[in-house]
This record gives structure tokens, sequence and C-alpha cells, in this order.
């Protein structure tokens, strides 16, 4: 499991919402992640209305210093990008993004798949 660092957090409800649309599955999945990191409600909430920009690169790498951090981050981001049944343009982007700024070679959903196994 990460840890409570906002900066992952706010990817993460970026990441579910980049769609257009927070459907619950992804809601539960975000609030699964805030109940077992023990935050209160109106943190909760808080991310869960999250409009901002994306972090930044740098903020990303400071917050996955190393690379079985990053590997669990990702694993994560595609748990929550597919807890709809689907993974939408917009996610795929983003997560292909996340992979740029950790220079993972990825391109392909099977890239990824051998990556994360």
């Amino acid at each position: 499991m990460i840890t409570a660092n906002p900066v992952l957090l706010k990817f993460l409800c970026s990441l579910a919402s980049c769609d257009g649309k927070l459907v619950d599955q992804e809601e539960s999945f975000l609030r699964n992640i805030f109940h077992q990191l023990h935050l209160d409600v109106d943190e909760q909430e808080s991310l869960l209305a999250f409009q901002g920009p994306l972090p930044k690169e740098q903020e990303l790498l400071v917050a996955c210093p190393d690379p079985g951090t990053r590997r669990e981050f990702l694993r994560l981001a595609v748990d929550l990008a597919w807890s709809d049944g689907e993974l939408s343009d917009p996610e795929w982007d983003l997560i292909k993004g996340f992979c740029s700024t950790f220079t993972m070679r990825i391109r392909t959903w099977q890239e990824l798949n051998n990556w994360l196994s």
C-alpha cells in the first residue's frame, strides 16, 4: 500500500475523473484506499473533489523515489483505471505519462502487463 502522500492521492483522484466522470466503482476503490490510509472524512471529500492540475513530474519523482514504490503505485493506478471495467483513452494517456516520467518504456498494454508481471 502507498503512503498517504498527497501527491500520489491527487494523481489517483485525477486519474479516476480524467475521463469526465467518477463512477461508483472508482469512488469505492478510492474510498477503500482512503480508509486503509486512515484519512478522515474531510480529507476524503477534499480529495474526491480535487480539480487541480496533475502533480508535476518532479513531485512524482519525489513521491516515488525508487523502482519498488513506482511499480506498486503503477499497479494501484492500473487497478483503479480498470475498476469500472474499462480503460478510457484519457486514463491510458495518464498511465503512459506516469510511465514516461519514470523512464519506463511502456507504449502498449501488453508491455505494461509484462512490466507489472
